[in-house]
Parts: structure tokens; C-alpha cells; sequence
């Protein structure tokens, strides 16, 4: 019997080629939902501390590597002879990155004269940006901008609900630890973090009564289940199953592990060792999935 391949099997066979050279090409394409660990089930003492801190693990696979150093963020950044600042700058310069991820906005435009400075203004947020520079690497803001946050969590909760956590977490505690307890000048940052962040960043639209601080206060009752009083705040607990406020909270974390991990795994396609500096809960909740980024390889 005389075999002979028809035009048709022949643009088959061709496909099919084509498709295992991309599937090759795409080996370390994105991958949609990254593997983390629900905060829930995270095992921490009563205090939520790391096993140490900072707490760092290395993920590698042949010449690549991801160094998450997770820290508990300090409450006075002029301790600036803390054994985390000293391990922070071990751990990189033995690592010798291509590239860094922080915390916490881009520092793109920031410079520091000393290790101190950097230190003093901005904790390990700054301690990374000065060691970085001084490898003339590049350091990528590791959160996504407020207006994605705030698209993502308009998808699972209300207006009233959203804003009642992201101003507590982002406005209000700052203004604790800074002692800021008149009512007039709380009134008056709460106007101008509407304005700048909210507003205009987070392009978020809001009506005049939305606007208001008695709108807030109203929101924070309903939702914390006492009066507002700067003075009595209480810490955002992930861990703590109970109530919409800690469930937001969790929500909002979750959504920013999911953008660290792309964010990671887009700059490890074109850089063999990058450095993380965040929070160290993050880097317990997004152990499983820099596996999978790192087993790409």
C-alpha cells in the first residue's frame, strides 16, 4: 500500500510542531493563580512574631534564586543599630542580586546619603534602596498602585466597607504611632488622604457626604462594633476568623501576595537572583507559590 500525506495532515503535523517550540519558548510563561497559604492557617504565637527576625528563606533552582527576607516592621526606625537592619545587609551582600522588590510604594526617586539616613527616613524599605544603589541595581515596588487594591476588593465588599479598613490601616494607625490625637488635626489628614490617595489615586469617586468624617466614624462603628477613638485601636489580626474588619484585612493581604508573587515571577524571567524585602507574614503565606515560580525552572 502506497503511504502519501495529504496538505491537510501535513499543516496538522506543522501545527503541532510550532505548538511544542512555543510550549518550550513559554516554559516560564505567567502562571494565573499562584499556590499561598491561607492566613487562617498560618501557625504563629500569641503575638504573631516570625521564628526570627528578619525570617529568610532562599528558593533556587539552577541559576536561579529568590531570597524573601521577611521582617516584623519596627516601631522606631532610629534603632538603627537593630540586629534586623545588620542581617537585612548580610543576607544581600551575600547574595549579590540582580534586582530587589520592596514594600510599601516605588522609591524610585529616593536617595540617601548614608546608610542611617536611609535607615532613619525609611526603615528597611530605605536600608534596600541605599544597598541596591549601591550595586547600581534596580529596586521594583513589590504592592500594586491603590487603585487596583481597591478594584479588587469593590468586587467582594461595599464602598463603605472597603474604605472603613483602608483608612484605618493606611491613615489612622500612622497617626497613632506618630501621637496625633487632636480631633481637628485627625480631621484635617483624613481630608487630605481622601483627596491625594483615595481620590486621586485610587481614582475612586465619592459623594459629598462620603467625603465626610462622620461617614467614617458611622462605617467604623457598624463594622468594628465600638465608637471610633484614636486612642483605642486595635491591630488589624488576619489570623483572627471573626468579624468583616479582620476578613477585609485578610482579603486586602491576599490580593497584594497574589501581585508580589507575578510581580516576582515576571522579573525572574530576565534576572537570575532577586531579593525580596516585605513583611514577613507575606512571606509565609507566599512560600508555596515562590516554589512553583522557582520550580519553572
Amino acid at each position: 500500500m502506497k503511504f502519501s500525506i495529504t496538505p491537510f495532515y501535513l499543516i496538522c503535523i506543522l501545527l503541532l510542531l510550532i505548538s511544542c517550540n512555543e510550549n518550550q519558548k513559554n516554559k516560564t510563561s505567567v502562571i494565573k493563580n499562584f499556590k499561598t497559604k491561607s492566613y487562617l492557617d498560618i501557625k504563629l504565637d500569641s503575638f504573631g512574631h516570625l521564628p526570627s527576625n528578619p525570617y529568610i528563606i532562599k528558593f533556587e533552582k539552577k541559576e536561579k534564586s529568590i531570597t524573601f527576607c521577611g521582617v516584623e516592621h519596627l516601631t522606631d526606625n532610629r534603632d538603627v543599630t537593630n540586629k534586623m537592619f545588620q542581617d537585612i545587609e548580610k543576607s544581600f551582600l551575600k547574595t549579590n542580586p540582580s534586582i530587589a522588590i520592596n514594600e510599601g510604594g516605588s522609591v524610585d526617586g529616593k536617595k540617601y546619603s548614608s546608610k542611617r539616613e536611609a535607615i532613619l527616613k525609611d526603615g528597611e524599605i530605605g536600608l534596600l534602596k541605599y544597598l541596591s544603589d549601591s550595586l547600581k541595581i534596580k529596586t521594583v515596588n513589590g504592592d500594586p498602585e491603590i487603585d487596583y487594591e481597591l478594584k479588587e476588593l469593590s468586587k467582594l465588599y461595599s464602598k463603605k466597607e472597603f474604605l472603613t479598613y483602608i483608612i484605618t490601616e493606611r491613615l489612622l494607625w500612622s497617626l497613632y504611632d506618630s501621637k496625633v490625637t487632636n480631633y481637628d488635626s485627625i480631621v484635617s489628614y483624613y481630608t487630605k488622604f481622601l483627596a491625594n490617595y483615595i481620590i486621586k489615586k485610587g481614582k475612586l469617586s465619592l459623594s459629598p457626604n462620603e467625603k465626610t468624617f462622620d461617614y467614617f466614624k458611622k462605617n467604623y462603628q457598624e463594622l468594628v462594633g465600638r465608637p471610633f477613638e484614636i486612642n483605642s485601636l486595635k491591630p488589624t489580626n488576619p489570623f483572627d476568623k471573626n468579624g468583616k474588619f479582620q476578613e477585609i484585612g485578610r482579603k486586602s493581604k491576599e490580593i497584594r501576595d497574589q501581585f508580589l508573587l507575578q510581580k516576582t515571577n515576571e522579573l525572574l524571567k530576565t534576572n537570575n537572583r532577586v531579593y525580596i524585602v516585605f513583611g514577613g507574614w507575606h512571606l509565609l503565606t507566599c512560600e508555596p507559590g515562590m516554589h512553583q515560580i522557582i520550580n519553572q525552572y
